[in-house]
């Protein structure tokens, strides 16, 4: 069926926004979720330390960095159905195979190798990428209901992971997730498209004269008028340097947070199967708050309601280590929802300020900039809760030191003013009329 008129109604970009919703939900929910719930049987079973088995994360950020630097090119040049398929084979293969694992070597090649080349292909940075590239005025709704995938993440596959591994142990629960991932990532491939305009159509489903009316009553960037930044003409500017510091150094903590809060819940007297309840808490707030922020992003400026959600999380962070020292279920469940509200809008906030600043045509690959610069800030997070750990028999310090990562971020992020394009700047001088002006100012 010719897909222009297969969209008329609805819009094919929220088939699109449907697709990210389940790659994004596959993506995390196995790299991150799930993880929290393997760490101690997989530690007490083969005898390793929390600190060893929190080195697969800082290997899968290595790894993720590299490959994703190249995944954002591939995706401007070739659209994301192929990445997603073949992504989804290597995942489910390697969550498969991390079901045979009984030495560290094994676990980081099939976990923090393998899984983390196919889960790059067909996660966030692409999905939401294609998003942006279907959606300008409607960009903020889209990418955080999307973004929700997330979440349900942590509301359904931390308490399902719970129930199989204490009914058929862990190995069976890693071929369990191997086939799941099958099951929702190849067909999801086949309804992913590149762009819009590869079948005729406009970013939103409406016509840029559609499209100029609405941004100008919610002061954004038209599908008419939105300016194209190139790779190289992004990176010179100071902005995108302070955008990739203020996610960089705020998302530090999460990674860390969501792999060891089962155990840090555990360790104060909860069992797994109710810690992995009160840990899908702030999946289900995160989850519940994504719409609100949607509706907030198309109202007031990505870079003010990050900087209120880095405040939050920092807040919810040390809210949550002080309600743990109570075993009440109250304070402990009030910490987490606040905890979730704060990293609810991380995702959605991201990927809106690198579309909103720097136009959808080379969005890749700026993206992929910024993924070198992930290695530096997301490997060290779970290795540093691990060794803490490990070191203290405490999660005390390392929850302090990742609250203050999101007060850094939190000022970084005020600072990143949106960029003035070369195009767009006026010159120091008026040849007609030789008078001087002042030269516009950067950022």
């Amino acid at each position: 069926m010719h897909l222009r008129r297969a969209v008329s109604h609805p819009f094919y970009g929220w088939y699109i926004v449907g697709v990210a919703l389940v790659a994004q939900f596959v993506a995390i929910g196995t790299q991150t979720y799930a993880a929290t719930v393997f760490l101690k049987p997989m530690t007490q079973d083969l005898n390793w330390t929390r600190s060893e088995f929190s080195a697969v994360q800082t290997v899968s950020t290595f790894v993720m960095g590299v490959v994703g630097f190249v995944i954002g090119a591939l995706i401007d040049r070739r659209g994301p159905r192929a990445l997603m398929l073949i992504g989804g084979l290597v995942c489910g293969a390697a969550l498969i195979a991390t079901s045979r694992v009984d030495n560290l070597w094994q676990f980081y090649l099939a976990r923090g190798v393998a899984q983390t080349i196919g889960n790059a292909m067909l996660g966030s940075l692409v999905v939401n990428v294609t998003i942006s590239k279907w959606f300008i005025a409607r960009r903020g709704m889209a990418v955080a209901i999307a973004s929700a995938g997330v979440s349900l993440g942590g509301v359904l596959m931390t308490p399902l992971v719970s129930i199989v591994v204490d009914a058929w142990g862990w190995r069976d629960a890693w071929i369990a997730l191997g086939f799941l991932v099958w099951v929702l990532i190849i067909p999801s491939a086949f309804i992913i498209r590149r762009a819009p305009e590869d079948y005729g159509l406009h970013p939103d489903g409406i016509t840029p004269a559609e499209a100029a009316r609405i941004s100008a009553l919610k002061k954004r960037l038209s599908a008419a008028s939105e300016v194209q930044w190139t790779r190289p003409e992004a990176v010179r500017t100071k902005t995108i340097w302070l955008i990739i510091m203020a996610y960089g150094i705020a998302n530090v903590g999460i990674g860390a947070l969501l792999l060891h809060l089962v155990p840090f819940l555990t360790d104060h007297g909860w069992s797994r199967s109710e810690a992995s309840w009160i840990y899908s808490i702030q999946a289900w707030v995160a989850l519940i708050s994504k719409p609100v922020w949607g509706v907030l992003m198309d109202r007031f400026h990505p870079r003010y309601l990050s900087a209120f959600g880095f405040a939050v999380a920092a807040i919810g962070v040390l809210a949550l280590l002080w309600a743990a020292q109570s075993s009440s279920w109250i304070p402990v469940s009030a910490a987490m929802a606040l905890w979730g509200l704060g990293i609810g809008g991380a995702i959605p906030l991201q990927e809106t300020v690198w579309a909103n600043y720097f136009g959808r045509q080379h969005l890749g690959r700026i993206r992929a900039v910024a993924m070198p610069f992930s290695i530096i800030f997301g490997a060290g997070g779970p290795l540093l809760a691990g060794v803490l750990y490990d070191s203290t028999g405490s999660y005390g310090l390392s929850f302090v030191i990742f609250s203050a990562f999101w007060v850094i971020g939190f000022v970084l992020i005020l600072l990143a003013r949106p960029p003035l394009h070369p195009s767009e700047r006026r010159p120091a001088i008026e040849p007609s009329s030789q008078q001087h002006e002042p030269a516009a100012v950067h950022g």
